[in-house]
């Protein structure tokens, strides 16, 4: 069965970029002039995907549906600009060969998200993404991974392989062999492995039967977790593309001084007004 529809999590409060997510959620924030969301759509049109459901907050549903929804009365009264015009045809192109659907998160965690999207599949297999992580990947990282799956008819989760000292003290991957993850441990002074789980997975609606056997960690269900109970084999995709996690406010830096710098447009006073800062 061909991989049509993918599941984004964006429910969370974005805390970590207050104070201007007290009033603008964070996928709505822009790298340069695009929302965040917009770029882990595209991602997942890129990879074959049809079908949205976005996991969201009361908060952010409506910014959301007004942005994936297409503005006649804008594209009117832009109509002589031809360059604002093609940003506004650049995202219809996309937008307008997929189908968006918007479910509030009942439960605390990433698990406790996808739950909530539970209604939107029967019998198959789908994606989830994050909505923090932002790959710079081609082919899309989502791609690879649904072809990985429909080779070998598994379950996948993706890594990214860290140095020492960017490894979180939870979620480093133990493999059984090659591509097989065992489990997701503590760090400890014997490291099992430099991989961690990296915001993408390709699952079956089985995930969704194991809710009531599922232990919290710090009041939530999170999905790595989740996964391990659901199944005997998951792969592992492991990738060491650029990352962005766009959820942090160096990662959002990061991410807009990168897309600054590939854009023809502003690359070279970009480049001069850094320069200009360095004697600071």
């Amino acid at each position: 069965m061909k991989i049509k529809k993918c599941v984004i999590v964006i429910g969370g409060m974005g805390t970590r970029l207050l104070p201007i997510t007290k009033s603008v959620t964070k996928e709505m924030l822009p790298i340069i002039d695009t929302p965040t969301i917009f770029y882990q759509v595209k991602e997942a049109y890129l990879s074959g995907i049809k079908e949205i459901i976005f996991v969201v907050s009361p908060k952010n549903i409506n910014l959301l549906k007004h942005f994936f929804k297409n503005d006649t009365k804008l594209k009117e009264q832009v109509k002589n600009n031809q360059e604002k015009l093609e940003l506004l045809e650049d995202i219809e192109k996309i937008t307008k060969n997929m189908t968006f659907h918007y479910v509030l998160q009942k439960e605390k965690g990433t698990y406790g998200a996808l739950y909530s999207a539970r209604k939107f599949f029967q019998n198959e297999t789908f994606a989830v993404m994050y909505g923090d992580d932002l790959v710079i990947s081609d082919p899309p990282i989502l791609k690879r991974m649904i072809e990985l799956s429909e080779k070998t008819n598994s379950m996948i989760m993706s890594a990214r392989t860290l140095p020492d000292n960017e490894l979180p003290h939870f979620g480093i991957i133990k493999y059984k062999n090659d591509n097989i993850i065992d489990d997701i441990v503590y760090k400890t002074e014997k490291l099992p492995s430099h991989d961690v789980i990296q915001g993408r997975f390709i699952l079956d609606t089985k995930i969704f039967e194991i809710k009531k056997s599922l232990k919290y960690y710090n009041g939530e269900l999170q999905l790595p977790k989740a996964v391990l109970n659901c199944y005997k084999e998951i792969r592992i995709l492991l990738y060491n593309e650029i990352t962005f996690d766009i959820g942090s406010k160096l990662g959002f830096l990061k991410a807009n001084i990168y897309f600054g710098l590939n854009n023809k447009k502003y690359r070279n006073d970009l480049l001069n007004y850094i320069k200009d800062l360095e004697n600071l």
